[in-house]
């Protein structure tokens, strides 16, 4: 008796654990609210640092001098408050300071923009935004990830360029890559085919999210809730 006692026990507590073993967790997040538009006077910052979480993106390759001048290749239009929404993020639409990150100008094909992070402690990254653009915009998405910011490995079949008026959700699937549980990880978005110096992408809502990486108690644990339930079927 006693031993089907602590069996039973042993399976109740793995089966607990893998009920309530956490999903997808926001590792980085940009809502690009009050981001500056570049203009005679002023300039869409280089680099930008996340809103919520630890990560940065670097759109350094984009546009030369300050102020860029017309047709800039970075630049901030407005923003969305609702696709890919995150809590935290500003949700209210129409206001002054939704603005989305926009990469423009037919002279910036084939420059890339980085986000820069870290995944330890997580695996299965996921990158969702919400993205629209012009008809003349960019009309490939190359997306390729890394771990010491030089030697890129390419993600095939994720184009997610959208050359329409209507924003839609894109979501680029990192899992099985070799960014799970790296110190350093880097994931490049290389935009081609624009066909105008007005064509552009806009990016807004962006998020990192990734598996949390059981500790190793938790992983014993599932273990003997797996040798209990052995036990209890043996029985």
């Amino acid at each position: 008796m006693k031993r089907t006692t602590v069996i039973a026990a042993l399976a109740t507590l793995g089966l607990s654990w893998t009920l309530v073993a956490p999903a997808q967790t926001q590792i980085a997040a940009w809502d690009f609210l009050n981001l500056p538009a570049t203009t005679d006077t002023t300039e869409t910052p280089s680099l930008i640092p996340a809103n919520f979480g630890v990560g940065q993106i670097d759109i350094s390759a984009f546009g030369v001098g300050s102020p860029q001048g017309s047709n800039p290749e970075r630049t901030a239009f407005t923003g969305n408050a609702t696709v890919n929404a995150f809590p935290g993020s500003d949700t209210t639409a129409g206001v002054p300071t939704q603005m989305a990150l926009s990469l423009a100008n037919q002279s910036a094909n084939g420059k890339s923009l980085i986000f820069s992070f870290s995944m330890a402690g997580y695996s299965d990254l996921t990158l969702s935004f919400a993205t629209r653009g012009t008809a003349t915009g960019f009309d490939t998405h190359e997306w390729a990830w890394s771990t010491d910011g030089v030697n890129y490995t390419p993600l095939a079949d994720n184009n997610t360029a959208n050359k329409t008026a209507t924003w839609q959700l894109k979501t680029v699937d990192f899992a099985g890559t070799g960014l799970d549980n790296a110190a350093n990880a880097y994931v490049q978005l290389r935009f081609s085919g624009a066909t105008s110096a007005a064509g552009n992408n806009r990016l807004d809502n962006i998020q990192l999210s990734g598996m949390p990486i059981p500790e190793p108690s938790a992983l014993a644990l599932v273990l003997l809730g797996g040798l209990g339930l052995w036990g209890l079927r043996r029985r």
